[in-house]
C-alpha cells in the first residue's frame, strides 16, 4: 500500500499512515488542507496495477489527482527528509524536534470508497448534494458535520469508535445542564502563545475551555463522559493525558488566567464620568482598553488616565463654563430672548373625558408645550401617555417615590426621576374607609385585566385574603404573603432559587389539578432544572415540551414554552446584553400542558413579587 506523512509545523507534530489504498490517498488529498505537497521518488518505480509512474508520471488515479497541483519530488528517508524540508521552509533550527503522533492503523475498518464518498456528497462535488445535510438536523452544521465526515473517510479503530458511541449514549440521557463546549483552533493558539501575541480574547477562550473541563469533572453525570472522551482525544491529538493530571492542569491554567484578566461581572473599570465632559467622549477613549486586565497589573497606566481625565474636566470648567453661563444669562433654555418664557401648572390633565381619547389629547398638549419651549409641570393618572410615541425634546418624567413596608407599597412624598404606573388606589381607598369587601373585589377585577403587571396591586390583595396568605379563588395556588424584592441586595443565586421554588409550586399544583380531571394520564413530580451562564440544556430537551423562565440582566423574568429549548436559549442569548442569561426549565407532558403552564406562570409569578 501507500504511506502518507503529514507534518503540522505549528504543533511540531507528524504522523505516518501506511497500508493505504490509492483511493484512500486521493480522498485524504481532497479533504485535508495543506500548504506543500511532496512526492517520494519511489512512486516513479511503482508498477502495481495501472498505477505506473514513469519519468514524468503516467496513468493511475493518484497521478490524476497530483498532476493538477504544485508538488516536488524528494528522495531518501521519507520522514527525516520531509522534516528537514519543513525546518527549512519555516526557518526552524535543525535541532527542532517534532513529536510523533502516529496512531496504529491496525484493526481499523476500511473507509468509504472514493466513488461512494463522491456519490453521497461526503466529498464536495459539483451537482451532487451532501447526504449529511439531509441526515443531520438543520442546525447541525460546521464542526459536527465535519466530524462525522471525518469518521466516514478516516474511521477510527473499533475500540475508539465504541468510546465515541458510549459518550453519545450518555450525553443523550443526561439531565443536568452541559457546557457550551468552546471550540478553538489549537494550532492558532499555539502560534499566538509562542509569539506572545495572544490577546485577552484568546486567553478568555482558553479559560473557557479549561473551565468547561473543570465543570464536567465536578458533575457525576458529565464526569463519566469526560473519562470516556479521553481515548478519542488521544487519537485526535497524539497526547495521552491521565484524567487527574488533565483536571489539575486545567484548574491551574484557569486560576493563572483569572488572576490576570478582568473577568465579566467584576467591577472597578467603569469608563470615566466627570462633569462638563460628555460621557460619549470617555466611552470612545477608554472602551478599547479598559476591561482587559485587572487594574493591579497596570496601576500606573490607570492612574495616569484618571489624572488626565480630571485635568481635562477642570480645564473645560475653567475655560468654557463662564462663557456658557454668560450665554445662558442672555437667552432662555429654548433659544428665545429673555421675557418670553411662560410657566404652566396642569393638574390631572384631560381627566374629564374617556381614558383612551383623553390620553391622546393630553399627549398632544404636552407635545405642543414642549415645542413652544414652555416651562411647567403636568400631573396625570393617565398612565397610557407613557406608551404614546410623543415627539418631545425637553420633556422629562418624574414620579412619586415609594417604599415597600411590611409587603405593601407606601409613598415617600418625594419626587424622583422615572415613570410611575402605580396610583396606590387600593391603599388610598382603604385609608378613606371604603369597605374591605369592595376593595377585595376591585383587586380581583384589576387582576383579571392586568395580570402581567399586577405585582403592586396584589400586595394589598394578599393583605385582605386571609391571615395565612392563601388566595381564595379555586384556580389560584398558595403563595406566601411576603413579596420577594428583586433588589441589588439579593444575590443572583438567591433570586434563582426563589424563582425555582415558586415555579415548582405553581406547576405541581396545576399538574395535580389536570391529573384529577384526567387531562393527563399520570402525575409526575415536577423537577426544576437550572442552566447557568455559558451552559446549555442537555440534548434530551430537544423535541420535548418544556416551559422555561429566563432571568434577564435587569432581574425581570421572561416566561416561555418550546419544543427546542437548546435552540430557543441560543436565540435569546444572541441578543445584546443577553449572552450569559441563566434560565430554569421544567419538562412537561405535551405542548397543550406547556401552553397552560406558561399562561399560569405569567399570571402567578407577579403575585409572588417577581
Amino acid at each position: 500500500g501507500y504511506c502518507m506523512i503529514s507534518v503540522l509545523e505549528t504543533m511540531k507534530t507528524f504522523s505516518a499512515e501506511d497500508g493505504l489504498t490509492e483511493e484512500a490517498i486521493v480522498m485524504k488529498l481532497r479533504t485535508c488542507h495543506y500548504h506543500h505537497l511532496y512526492l517520494h521518488t519511489s512512486l516513479r518505480h511503482n508498477s502495481s496495477g495501472t498505477c505506473r509512474w514513469g519519468e514524468f508520471g503516467e496513468g493511475g488515479l493518484l497521478w490524476g489527482e497530483c498532476t493538477g497541483k504544485t508538488f516536488e519530488w524528494f528522495g531518501g528517508n521519507p520522514i527525516e527528509e520531509l522534516l528537514c524540508k519543513v525546518r527549512g521552509i519555516y526557518g526552524l533550527d535543525q535541532e527542532t524536534t517534532f513529536r510523533n503522533v502516529t496512531v496504529s492503523s491496525s484493526k481499523r475498518p476500511q473507509p468509504l470508497y472514493l466513488g461512494t464518498a463522491t456519490q453521497i456528497g461526503v466529498l464536495p462535488t459539483e451537482g451532487i448534494p451532501s447526504l449529511l445535510k439531509v441526515l443531520l438536523p438543520s442546525d447541525c452544521v460546521g464542526l459536527p458535520a465535519l466530524f462525522i465526515r471525518d469518521l466516514l473517510l478516516n474511521p477510527p479503530s473499533y475500540e475508539i469508535a465504541s468510546s465515541i458511541q458510549e459518550a453519545c449514549r450518555l450525553m443523550i440521557s443526561v439531565t443536568c445542564s452541559i457546557p457550551e463546549f468552546t471550540c478553538v483552533s489549537a494550532a492558532k493558539l499555539v502560534k499566538l502563545l509562542e509569539s506572545k501575541e495572544a490577546n485577552h480574547i484568546e486567553l478568555c477562550r482558553i479559560k473557557n475551555v479549561v473551565d468547561e473541563i473543570i465543570h464536567m469533572s465536578r458533575n457525576p453525570e458529565l464526569s463519566a463522559i469526560l473519562h470516556i472522551l479521553l481515548q478519542p482525544t488521544w487519537v485526535a491529538t497524539g497526547l495521552k493525558v491521565e484524567y487527574d493530571v488533565l483536571v489539575n492542569e486545567c484548574s491551574c491554567i484557569s486560576q493563572k488566567i483569572g488572576d490576570i484578566l478582568f473577568m465579566r461581572g467584576e467591577s472597578g473599570q467603569e469608563t470615566s464620568s466627570l462633569e462638563f465632559i460628555p460621557d460619549e467622549f470617555f466611552e470612545n477613549m477608554e472602551s478599547s482598553w479598559k476591561g482587559r486586565v485587572k487594574r493591579c497589573h497596570a496601576e500606573g497606566a490607570f492612574a495616569e488616565v484618571d489624572s488626565a481625565a480630571m485635568a481635562l474636566s477642570i480645564a473645560v470648567m475653567e475655560d468654557f463654563s463662564p462663557i456658557v453661563l454668560r450665554v445662558k444669562s442672555l437667552m432662555n433654555p429654548f433659544g428665545g430672548p429673555k421675557g418670553e418664557i411662560c410657566y404652566v401648572l396642569v393638574d390631572e390633565i384631560c381627566r374629564g373625558t374617556e381614558t383612551a381619547k383623553g390620553t391622546c389629547i393630553a399627549g398632544s398638549i404636552v407635545e405642543t408645550l414642549d415645542h413652544i419651549g414652555c416651562l411647567g409641570i403636568v400631573s396625570t393618572h393617565l398612565h397610557g401617555i407613557f406608551d404614546l410615541p410623543l415627539a418631545t425634546r425637553s420633556t422629562v418624567y418624574k414620579a412619586m417615590g415609594t417604599d415597600v413596608v411590611d409587603g405593601c407599597t407606601k409613598p415617600t412624598w418625594k419626587l424622583i426621576d422615572g415613570i410611575c404606573r402605580e396610583s396606590l388606589a387600593f391603599e388610598t381607598a382603604e385609608k378613606e374607609g371604603i369597605p374591605e369587601m369592595i376593595i377585595k373585589r376591585a383587586q380581583e377585577l384589576y387582576l383579571s385585566v392586568n395580570a402581567t403587571d399586577a405585582q403592586a396591586a396584589v400586595c394589598a390583595a394578599m393583605e385582605f385574603s386571609n391571615p395565612k396568605g392563601y388566595l381564595n379563588s379555586p384556580a389560584e395556588v398558595c403563595i406566601s404573603k411576603t413579596t420577594f424584592e428583586c433588589t441589588s441586595s439579593v444575590s443572583d443565586q438567591q433570586l434563582l432559587e426563589e424563582v425555582k421554588s415558586a415555579v415548582t409550586i405553581v406547576c405541581q399544583r396545576k399538574l395535580l389539578d389536570l391529573f384529577k380531571k384526567k387531562s393527563i394520564p399520570e402525575l409526575a413530580e415536577v423537577r426544576c432544572f437550572s442552566v447557568g451562564a455559558r451552559e446549555q440544556p442537555p440534548p434530551s430537551t430537544v423535541g420535548t415540551s418544556s416551559i422555561y423562565v429566563l432571568i434577564r440582566p435587569d432581574r425581570t423574568l421572561y416566561i416561555g414554552q418550546t419544543d427546542d429549548l437548546v435552540g430557543r436559549l441560543r436565540a435569546h442569548r444572541s441578543k445584546e446584553d443577553m449572552q450569559n442569561v441563566p434560565i430554569i426549565y421544567v419538562i412537561v407532558p405535551g405542548k397543550s400542558v406547556a401552553n397552560q403552564l406558561e399562561t399560569l406562570l405569567i399570571n402567578q409569578l407577579p403575585i409572588s413579587g417577581f
